[in-house]
């Protein structure tokens, strides 16, 4: 009787692990990626786009506010099609204008995009040029 109830125990563990395991694995998976022209409310976002000149920055090119870091994000294959995203988290050192990134998020009532703490990733020009040689500095 005592063995009977730790295999129930035994069993009843591994699907519970295994179920976190499976919903942790996938979760990336259901963010949808998009540029600035294909956001909409409620849903969650992978951002793709490249960063624009001219917003309110240091000298770093970054504007610090008490909300976050505010930049706009530019949509790569449309420029005219931006967004505002706030951040906040560590900032790569590679994050400068011009430069693609990918931010995980939001959009908020007031169409800015509200990126989840610690989701900006800069992406390397070199591995993603179409010729040999294309870096974008």
């Amino acid at each position: 009787m005592r063995s009977r109830m730790r295999f129930i125990v035994a069993i009843g563990l591994a699907v519970v692990l295994g179920a976190w395991l499976a919903w942790t694995s996938i979760g990336g998976s259901l963010e949808t990626y998009a540029g600035p022209g294909e956001l909409a409310a409620a849903t969650t976002y992978r951002l793709n786009g490249t960063v624009a000149p001219g917003a309110p920055a240091d000298a770093a090119g970054r504007a610090q506010t008490d909300e976050g870091l505010v930049f706009t994000l530019r949509d790569k294959e449309n420029p005219g099609q931006t967004v505002d995203v706030v951040y906040h988290g560590s900032v790569p050192d590679q994050f400068k204008a011009g430069r693609e990134i990918v931010v995980t998020g939001a959009l908020d009532e007031q169409g800015r995009f509200i990126a989840r703490e610690d989701s900006l990733v800069t992406l390397c020009p070199s591995k993603f040029s179409d010729e040999p040689g294309d870096t974008q500095t």
